[in-house]
């Protein structure tokens, strides 16, 4: 039951969220290189850290981005993008557990 209200918390923030939400000027583009060179799934979560987190969301972004939606222990909630091929951080948004309580 939890889990199930943290991701409807956590939906419901992210769409209500628009300081998150890039505008298509500010598309973060990671890559143009083939899916074969990228890091295999098992690989970027671990890089994420995803054993940190509650609940977590794995995509691939319109810009070739891996893309994360994660709640932390203590409420917080993160959206993260991560280059495919490098694992390199390409934007971190993270919403204080305060903050979550508050909306």
């Amino acid at each position: 039951m939890k889990s199930a209200m943290t991701y409807c918390c956590l939906i419901a923030l992210l769409a209500a969220a628009p300081v998150s939400a890039s505008s298509p000027a500010e598309k973060l583009v990671c890559t143009s290189a083939s899916r074969a060179s990228w890091m295999p799934e098992k690989k970027i979560r671990e890089v994420f850290g995803e054993q940190n987190f509650t609940l977590t969301k794995l995509k691939v972004s319109g810009g070739n981005c891996y893309e994360f939606y994660a709640i932390e222990r203590d409420g917080s909630v993160v959206e993260a993008y991560y280059h495919p091929v490098t694992g390199a951080v390409k934007r971190y948004h993270r919403v204080p557990a305060a903050e979550v309580a508050r909306r």
